[in-house]
């Protein structure tokens, strides 16, 4: 559906939503003008950059005093691609006891600002958001860690930092201090090494995205038991080497996992049993099938050949194949679970195997062609 977009300057929006804010906040109806009223609830600033260039790149047109009674009344606020720097003026004024800048907002988008960093953000940021539910900031530079005023705002159900600047191990408090109720958490696409292991108590969370990190491995509660909501994993494109055998307990709930992109060998015993919800599992282009005792292919290319008389059993857990069988030599997908779609493509087993499969139909072709010579 298309949303015609709002021609007027930002302070004219401003100036309309406070207008429909003292409207709908007048205790004399026969004082009410009649116009359309209704305060507004939602301010949609997206991609309005130039706007922001006489504020210095800050947000400052939007903390008048004038406009407060409409910032009173907003739930949803876009920023995005608004070339901000800087957050100065939503923080605590000196009189702590004012009341916050956005006493209702529930969502805030202030993604593709990339010049917004740690400093933009003022300490006492997370005080004028007291209801804030969604913050988004994609594509910003936030680093190398999450400043500890966001982390404090405490009713954050999702959070995206995608595209950021953050490096290391990922904040330890988060799930036992901080972001108790995250239902959503993404962070693909910084430079993480490490999670802590607070996210093995997050009892709410639902999705956690962390594809193109370096990530190496994970903590041994997590996922674990008290993940009870957990339905989606993104662990794609990091470094996970093994997968510890705790991983499983996470249970039923886990619908979506993916793993495709690492440098695990191997799928832990049991672990297929136990993720018994599981419809998408993606363990395309891993090492699963790779052998230490390898020889090289003939033709040079240096790639492994496994000489076990059953690699697909020596390489798969048990579990594994009586749930999804074997894999496609041709497309590496497993089809054993109606409803449950598992890759396997790109992995030193599915190669070796599509490479038997194509050497088995040259052989089959050749013979046939060499039958039908003899009888023509």
């Amino acid at each position: 559906m298309f949303i015609k977009k709002d021609a007027r300057k930002i302070p004219y929006i401003l100036e309309d939503a406070t207008k429909r804010a003292k409207r709908a906040s007048c205790p004399n109806p026969a004082e009410d003008d009649g116009n359309d009223g209704g305060a507004v609830e939602e301010l949609k600033f997206a991609r309005r950059a130039p706007e922001f260039l006489h504020s210095n790149h800050t947000v400052s047109m939007l903390l008048q005093p004038r406009f407060k009674p409409a910032l009173d009344n907003l739930t949803k606020l876009s920023l995005y691609d608004c070339g901000l720097q800087s957050l100065a003026g939503i923080e605590e004024g000196p009189d702590a006891s004012r009341p916050p800048l956005f006493p209702k907002l529930e969502e805030i988008d202030l993604g593709r600002n990339p010049k917004l960093t740690n400093d933009s953000l003022p300490e006492s940021f997370h005080t004028q958001f007291p209801n804030l539910l969604q913050l988004w900031m994609d594509d910003c530079s936030i680093g190398p860690s999450i400043p500890e005023t966001m982390l404090r705002c405490g009713k954050l159900e999702v959070v995206r930092l995608t595209g950021n600047k953050l490096e290391g191990r990922l904040e330890e408090g988060i799930g036992l201090r901080f972001w108790r109720d995250i239902r959503v958490l993404a962070l693909d696409g910084n430079k993480l090494t490490a999670l802590g292991r607070g996210l093995g108590r997050l009892r709410h969370l639902e999705k956690i995205h962390l594809r193109q990190n370096n990530i190496s491995e994970l903590p041994v509660n997590f996922p674990g038991t008290s993940n009870l909501s957990l339905k989606m994993i993104g662990l794609s494109s990091n470094g996970l080497s093994a997968l510890h055998d705790s991983f499983g307990d996470v249970g039923a709930c886990l619908t979506e996992l993916y793993l495709n992109g690492n440098e695990l060998k191997t799928i832990p015993d049991g672990l297929c049993g136990k993720l018994a919800g599981l419809r998408t599992f993606n363990l395309a282009h891993n090492k699963i099938g790779d052998s230490e005792d390898a020889t090289p292919n003939d033709d040079g290319g240096g790639d492994e050949v496994m000489e076990d008389a059953d690699p697909v059993r020596a390489a798969l857990p048990g579990d594994f194949l009586e749930r999804f069988g074997g894999p496609d030599p041709v497309t590496g997908l497993c089809a054993g679970e109606e409803g449950c779609t598992v890759r396997l493509e790109g992995n030193p087993l599915t190669e070796h195997l599509k490479r038997r499969h194509v050497e088995e139909q040259k052989r089959m072709a050749k013979e046939a062609a060499m039958e039908a010579e003899s009888t023509s």
